[in-house]
Order: C-alpha cells, then sequence, then structure tokens
C-alpha cells in the first residue's frame, strides 16, 4: 500500500460513502475584465455571496450525507475572476472546516488564475485536510488516494488532470506548457504502470478514475437514454422518468457535452487496467451517471449557483442560466461502497433541501 499516495482508512464495519462534488467555480465579479460579466451577473456573484451561492449547498449535503472522503470533479474556482487567489484560500479553509479528507482535480478554469497553478497547487498541498499531490507529469496535480479497511485496499481513485483552458503567464511558468483536454501521454503511462503494478500485490482493488472533463465513452453509454452527441433536440433526457431506466441508473442530460478521446484509446486502455467507475464534472447542465458494459459513468451534481447552471422553472421545464431562472438543482453525488469487495453498491445525488424540486 505504500505505492499509494494517501490512504484514507475506514473501520472495517463501516459502509464507506463517496461524496463527489463539482464546478463549485467560485469568483469574484470585481476581478472580472471590463465587460465581461454583465451587471446581474456582477449582482448575483458579487464576492460576499459565497455562503449563499455555494458553501451552504456543500455544507448542506456533507452533513447529510456524512461521507468519509470529498471528491472534487474539477473547477473548483473560475482563475479568470480569482486573480489574486483568494476564492481558492476561502474554499479551502471552508472544506478543511469539516475535517473530511476532501481530494480535488483541476479543471479548465483554475489555472487562468494570475497566481498561477504552481502556487494553486501549493496552496493545496499544505492544507490540512486536502489531498493533493503535484507530479511532474503533463498538468497539475496527478495521484491517488485508496480506502482501506483493515488490511484490505478495497479501491483507489487515480485523480487526474483533463487540461484545457486558458492558462495564465504564472501558469505557464516553469516548464509548463498549454495542453489540449486529454491525458497527457506521460500521465497515461504513469496511471498504466501503476495500476499494472498495484493489481499484482492487490489484484481485488478496485479502480475509479476522477477528472473533469469527459471522455467520448460518455456518449456511447448515454445512448441507451436516446443520447445523440451531434442532435441538440435529443435532449432534455430525465433518466429518472424513463420508462426502460436501468437500475442504478439515474440523472439528466440538458444539452449535448465537451469530449476527448475520440479514438477512444484511453478508454480501451482503461477498460484493460479494469476500471469500473469515471467521474467527471465540466458540463454543469449534465448530471446523468449510467452503467455501461460494466462502467459507471458519472457526470457529478453541480455544488454551487456560479456560472451557468440547471434549472428548474415553475411550469417544470429544465432550463440553463446564468442568473436565477427557477429552482436551482445543486448538491453531490454519493456513492456508497460494498463492505464485501469494495464495489460500488448505491449511488445518488442528494438534492439540497433548500432548493429540492418536486417531480411532476
Amino acid at each position: 500500500m505504500n505505492t499509494i499516495d494517501f490512504l484514507v482508512e475506514i473501520p472495517e464495519n463501516k459502509t464507506p460513502v463517496i461524496l463527489q462534488l463539482s464546478d463549485p467555480q467560485i469568483l469574484d465579479p470585481s476581478q472580472a475584465a471590463q465587460g465581461r460579466l454583465s451587471k446581474d451577473e456582477c449582482t448575483y456573484w458579487e464576492k460576499d455571496k459565497k455562503e449563499e451561492r455555494c458553501f451552504a449547498f456543500i455544507r448542506e449535503t456533507i452533513e447529510n450525507t456524512a461521507p468519509d472522503l470529498i471528491l472534487i470533479a474539477g473547477d473548483v474556482t473560475y482563475g479568470e475572476f480569482d486573480h489574486d487567489g483568494s476564492a481558492l484560500q476561502a474554499f479551502i479553509e471552508f472544506m478543511d472546516s469539516f475535517e473530511i479528507p476532501w481530494a480535488p482535480v483541476l479543471g479548465n478554469h483554475e489555472t487562468e488564475s494570475g497566481m498561477g497553478a504552481d502556487w494553486q497547487c501549493a496552496q493545496l498541498e499544505k492544507s490540512k485536510h486536502c489531498l493533493f499531490k503535484q507530479r511532474t507529469l503533463t498538468g497539475n496535480g496527478n495521484y491517488t488516494v485508496g480506502i482501506k479497511q483493515g488490511e484490505t485496499l478495497s479501491r483507489v481513485f487515480y485523480m487526474l488532470d483533463s487540461n484545457a483552458g486558458n492558462p495564465s503567464a504564472h501558469s505557464l511558468a516553469n516548464g509548463h506548457s498549454q495542453h489540449p483536454a486529454g491525458f497527457g501521454e506521460d500521465q497515461i503511462a504513469w496511471y498504466t504502470g501503476h495500476i499494472q503494478t498495484l493489481k499484482k500485490n492487490y489484484p481485488q482493488t478496485k479502480i475509479s478514475f476522477v477528472f473533469h472533463i469527459a471522455i467520448s465513452a460518455f456518449e456511447k453509454a448515454y445512448e441507451k437514454y436516446g443520447y445523440e452527441s451531434e442532435v441538440a433536440a435529443c435532449c432534455p433526457i430525465d433518466i429518472d422518468r424513463c420508462a426502460e431506466k436501468a437500475d442504478g441508473d439515474f440523472g439528466y442530460i440538458l444539452h449535448p457535452f465537451d469530449v476527448w478521446d475520440k479514438e477512444e484509446t484511453v478508454w480501451k486502455g482503461l477498460k484493460e487496467l479494469g476500471v469500473d467507475c469515471i467521474c467527471v464534472g465540466h458540463d454543469h447542465e449534465v448530471c446523468a451517471s449510467v452503467v455501461y458494459e460494466g462502467v459507471r459513468f458519472q457526470f457529478g451534481l453541480k455544488s454551487s449557483t456560479y456560472d451557468s447552471n440547471l434549472y428548474q422553472t415553475a411550469t417544470g421545464e429544465l432550463v440553463k442560466s446564468w442568473t436565477p431562472a427557477g429552482t436551482p438543482i445543486v448538491g453531490g453525488t454519493v456513492m456508497e461502497l460494498s463492505l464485501m469487495d469494495g464495489s460500488i453498491e448505491k449511488a445518488y445525488h442528494y438534492y439540497c433541501k433548500k432548493v429540492r424540486f418536486e417531480k411532476n
């Protein structure tokens, strides 16, 4: 187990609860470039609104799901509006207050900050309860988190940077370079070798991946519910209302989403390595979780009302909006692991009670 960067030890008789938060994307409108935000957006996201727009939702979600580990699938902050790093520091302090291990990956927006990626990674690394490690690989923060119960290593989460975005000059310092959405060859070589070694020593250990932007296999996973990547009219899709809904599938797809790995080389590699769960964020109005070819493909539920978000109008329609347009659909996505073998026994969205909406 000494090959795992971080171990979260959970009592043998306790069902491990993993909470995925996605795209908190805290921002400070006062740091926006002139004309970048509308007057309404500046008012709605005022600097002192972090509690109301984000922290209250996350606090309720954590208090009501009691997780043993919190995963954050990217875009912790919106770097373009956090050039002084204050939003990131506030978020770290907030998350540490729960005294629960939390593990973030970077999305496509953090590195826009004028503070730069190296500074951001250093803040995460020195945080008391944050699990984060900066490796000399493509991107920022590629590391592993294991779930240990007794002497059993039941599951390992591979936390990867899926890159993309527009890094600031400070983020491109120290040998860093801009990379399109996807993994670098060095990242792939690292996790492939690591998993191969892990499987030799712990053949029963389950493997999950967490990164920000979805791979193209997500499109195939959602086809059973009518998803067509090139046809916007296929959406919205409410999986919970589908007559042929499979057990364990749930969530919403409001519009076609961004993907990479069109040749499916990464996906084929992950299958060969035995990965059984892939958690992503990025597309704020997509929060579907389905099982396809034995693998859970999961877009986490957005965890704040910063930037665009999914809303339900008074008439029950699902819409995308940057400012209030009805009931915001926010919270977190929960996975409960089996005590027998570490498999995902149960998965579901936790919808914040203060904004819980009713099914028609």
